[in-house]
């Protein structure tokens, strides 16, 4: 769901969380030297957490990079960029080696000045070469422990796909090379912010975002036309040059069609959740095309425009399942002054079917050339239906109440239409379902509001249960297939990844069973078949907050390596 919650003081580790996270720890540490001996035997030794470490498994890359103080950083490669790195051996102990600390400091022929960044994998420096009298940027392998083999051939991959690429908006790599062992490259260096520094400041104008987008989708088609996806498209990789334009860089994930191998396995998640397309959230590697980038293209564009991307959640599972079922919050509503011609653009970029974006990056950058000239856009409004199923992605907990209200007040309806009861009593029942219909609106109005989100949840969830009481407090007997709207306000409940709210629910509906019971205990023909029914309701509630509780360990376990 959204509107999600960071991680609370409630949430804090006791001793088995602790033992648990510290075997997932030995499994991420040999999944990442590339130990498939010690991953066989982690699986062996703890049978019962061969599911987690599954999950574990496909969604490591994920895991942000940690935080390494020291001042000695390991980089290794055995051979150079035209060969792969030998499976067997993925360090060479020799060649590592300790860098000096401090700025300036000198590196083969450069001189390196400052470091720009790091990511997972590399650090990048900015540094001046002598020789042709220039800066630089130098990318390196960077990490606090060893790095797999994937790792280390997919920094050289890196290096082979920018290296053949020659476009104003693409950063250029001129050098492929070693010393002392540290294998790196050199590229361009761009006297600029990224467009992730820029938009910590403004958002950018309908007409300039358009015009930004242009020049990237004109630099990405090109990547298209070289068989090259990004795959990691967003504001962080894209700098600006002293002319505002855009340079695409950080090649560290691209995928290159027509090769032999493909270093992602199937049900293995790469790029950044909140601007990865839903094939890519989903571990389909077979299905991540040029229609990703185009879907990554739209969430930049998205929040240029609104100043937030389409998707950010407190943690990585949380966003990932938004980008799979949800729908970002029309952009207008987030900033009233974006065109309707622009924002149908961005939204068809944000399709979740890839055939329903635009066919290319070009196609893209057409039709916002045609949304900077006034002239009819490509992009148009969907269909009522279409836009119903987007609203049932977008909110879903206001939808599947709205729906299974609306199927109720049909049947009342055809009910009364022909037996023809009487009717105050048939008011009294639509106005109590009007009524809950009402809430349930105000009830989603207050989800939308982050300070009000948590309680709106907790309110929700009880006032269902207070209202499905009185509804059975007051209709015709027999009401005992009704009384299935108490569990299924418990699965509800678990729509909102919550433990806590779940464990609420459940003592909620089972106190609200047994006013009912008080209040028409004819219908509860042996007192023990109440209390079985309650019990069930108990367990109901158990087996729901125990699935949500795994998604929440994985959770917690990413929150804990930041």
């Amino acid at each position: 769901m959204s509107n999600t919650d960071a991680p609370s003081a409630d949430d804090s580790l006791d001793p088995d969380e602790e033992l648990l996270f510290a075997r997932l720890n030995a499994y991420n540490d040999a999944l990442n030297r590339g130990d498939y001996q010690q991953q066989a035997q982690l699986k062996r030794d703890h049978p019962d957490l061969v599911e987690l470490l599954k999950c574990l498994e496909g969604l490591d890359s994920l895991a942000p990079p940690a935080d390494d103080s020291s001042q000695t950083l390991v980089y290794y490669e055995q051979q150079h960029l035209q060969t792969d790195p030998p499976p067997d051996n993925p360090l060479n102990v020799s060649e590592s080696v300790q860098l000096q600390t401090g700025f300036p400091r000198p590196f083969g022929k450069y001189e390196l000045q400052a470091e720009l960044g790091r990511g997972g994998m590399g650090v990048v420096y900015k540094a001046w070469q002598a020789d042709l009298g220039r800066a630089v940027a130098l990318k390196m392998i960077l990490s606090s422990h060893l790095a797999s083999h994937d790792d280390v051939h997919r920094f050289y991959e890196e290096a082979k796909a920018a290296g053949g690429l020659r476009h104003s908006h693409i950063v250029a790599v001129h050098e492929v090379g070693q010393v002392h062992g540290q294998h790196f490259f050199a590229m361009d260096f761009v006297e600029g912010p990224s467009l992730a520094e820029a938009l910590t400041k403004r958002i950018y104008a309908p007409e300039k975002a358009a015009a930004f987008i242009v020049a990237a989708a004109q630099a990405i088609d090109y990547l298209h036309q070289h068989g090259i996806v990004h795959r990691d498209l967003k504001p962080a990789n894209i700098l600006i040059d002293p002319e505002g334009e855009p340079i695409v860089t950080d090649f560290g994930l691209a995928k290159v069609f027509n090769t032999e191998e493909n270093l992602t396995r199937t049900g293995t998640i790469v790029g950044t959740p909140s601007y990865m397309a839903p094939e890519q959230a989903a571990g389909q590697a077979s299905s991540v095309t040029a229609a990703s980038d185009v879907y990554s293209l739209g969430a930049i564009l998205y929040e240029m425009l609104t100043g937030r991307p389409p998707f950010q959640e407190p943690n990585p599972l949380d966003t990932l399942v938004q980008v799979l079922e949800g729908e970002p919050t029309l952009p207008t509503k987030l900033n009233r002054h974006i065109p309707r011609d622009l924002e149908l653009i961005c939204l068809r970029c944000l399709e979740k079917r890839p055939e329903k974006r635009y066919a290319s990056a070009n196609a893209l950058a057409d039709d916002l050339v045609r949304f900077l000239k006034r002239e009819p856009v490509e992009a148009r409004p969907v269909g009522l239906a279409y836009q119903l199923r987007r609203w049932a992605r977008r909110e879903p907990a206001l939808v599947s109440r709205l729906g299974a209200l609306l199927l109720t007040i049909l049947v009342v309806q055809a009910k009364y239409s022909y037996n023809g009861y009487d009717w105050s009593f048939h008011r009294d029942v639509l106005v109590l379902l009007g009524l809950w219909g009402l809430t349930a609106f105000m009830f989603q109005w207050m989800l939308n509001q982050e300070h009000l989100a948590n309680f709106a949840r907790f309110a929700w969830c009880a006032t269902d249960a207070i209202l499905l009481t009185i509804l059975l407090a007051i209709v015709d007997p027999p009401v005992g297939p009704l009384l299935i709207g108490y569990p299924m306000i418990i699965a509800a409940a678990g729509l909102f990844f919550r433990v806590r709210l779940v464990v609420f629910t459940t003592i909620v509906t089972i106190m609200a069973f047994a006013v009912f019971a008080w209040l028409r205990p004819e219908e509860i023909a042996l007192i023990h078949y109440g209390m079985i029914y309650a019990a069930v309701l108990g367990v109901i509630g158990f087996v729901i907050a125990h699935q949500v509780y795994r998604v929440r360990v994985l959770n917690r376990y990413y929150d804990s390596r930041q």
